[in-house]
């Protein structure tokens, strides 16, 4: 006696056979093919194993929550370089600052020397 129900495998490529012939031949935009290949190579493809030993109903479900999964490490991997790139830019505020004033503390010491050598002259000047 044969199998009556398909292997998880045999549905998956069927699936993907017929979601690169009707959906991704379909998309105008070319980006949106790409993101089908990405998809299809970065979540679905390294991920059978885990569809397989799912319970949910259909292929197309196993499908979605691996794209869902997928979307989700990217963006916290975004969002980590995101932070990683404030922390970066919060040490550049605090030098600007700090070289601010300190170029403020020079202008008013050259200033303040300025205005003693003028005094200087001006009490020359008189006597």
């Amino acid at each position: 006696m044969g199998r009556i129900t398909p292997s998880f495998r045999q549905l998956y490529e069927e699936t993907i056979s017929e979601l690169k012939m009707e959906l991704q031949a379909a998309l105008v935009d070319l980006g949106h093919k790409n993101a089908f290949d990405l998809l299809l190579k970065e979540a679905w493809n390294s991920e059978q194993a885990a569809m397989g030993n799912s319970t949910l109903p259909t292929v197309c479900d196993k499908l979605n929550i691996m794209a869902s999964i997928h979307n989700r490490k990217l963006s916290a991997a975004l969002v980590r370089d995101l932070n990683e790139r404030d922390s970066i830019l919060e040490k550049f505020e605090k030098r600007i600052v700090s070289i601010e004033d300190r170029l403020n503390n020079l202008s008013l010491k050259i200033k303040g020397t300025g205005a003693a050598e003028e005094e200087k002259k001006e009490e020359s000047a008189i006597t």
